[in-house]
Order: C-alpha cells, then structure tokens, then sequence
C-alpha cells in the first residue's frame, strides 16, 4: 500500500512530460501518432509490472492464510479425533466382553437344551407340537 501514492506520483510525472513534450514541440500529427503509440505501450508495460506485483502479493497471502487456518484447524480437531478412537477402542472392549461373558455363554446353554430335548424327543418318539 505504501509503494501505490509513490506509482501514481511517478505516472503523473511521466504523463505530464509527455503532455509537455507535445505541447513545446507541436508536432505533426504522424509525430503525435507515435508518440501516443509509445505512451500508451510504456503505460501498458507499468501496467504489467503492476499487475504481476499484485497477483503474487495476493498468492502470498492466500498461501499464508491457508497454512494459519489449517493450523487452527487441527490444534482442536486432532485431540477431538483421539479422543472418538480411544472411546471406539473402548466400546469394541466392552462389546467383546459383554460377549464372551453373557452372551456365548447363554447360546451354549439354550442350544444344549434344545439338543438335550430333540434327543429326548428322537429316542421316545414323543414330539412336543
């Protein structure tokens, strides 16, 4: 922001000496041509440079303004997300013990009585309807 007053300051000089140029030397108007020609490059060629500062400037700020936010980002994310695999690590924990102690158990024993009263049933040819 600071280099812009200083820019325009110098283009206003330069257009200013040209102007001057052409009004001193009163030209013809194939002199006025091209000096309006050359004007009008040089002014596109400040206008380049210009353009380039500002488009790099504005990739700088974009890459920093990336970095900081995905730093914010995973400051409170990353401990959140260990936080959800320690409490899945202790569900599947439990899920498998509450398996293993009730659950296998329980499917042992029903199955045993069903096997016990087919068998039952098979030998006495008595079948419960």
């Amino acid at each position: 922001m600071k280099f812009v007053l200083p820019f325009l300051l110098f283009i206003g000089v330069f257009v200013a000496v040209i102007v001057g140029a052409v009004v001193v030397f009163e030209p013809g108007l194939e002199e006025t041509r091209d000096r309006v020609i050359v004007v009008y490059g040089t002014m596109g060629i400040f206008l380049l440079l210009a353009l380039i500062f500002v488009l790099v400037f504005i990739g700088i700020a974009i890459r920093s303004l990336t970095n900081t936010l995905t730093g914010l980002l995973d400051d409170p994310v990353r401990p959140a997300l260990q936080e959800v695999r320690d409490t899945a690590a202790n569900v599947r924990g439990a899920t498998e013990f509450v398996a293993d102690t009730a659950v296998h158990p329980v499917i042992r024993v029903v199955s045993m009585v069903r096997g016990v009263r087919r068998g039952f049933a098979v030998v006495t040819g008595l079948r419960r309807k």
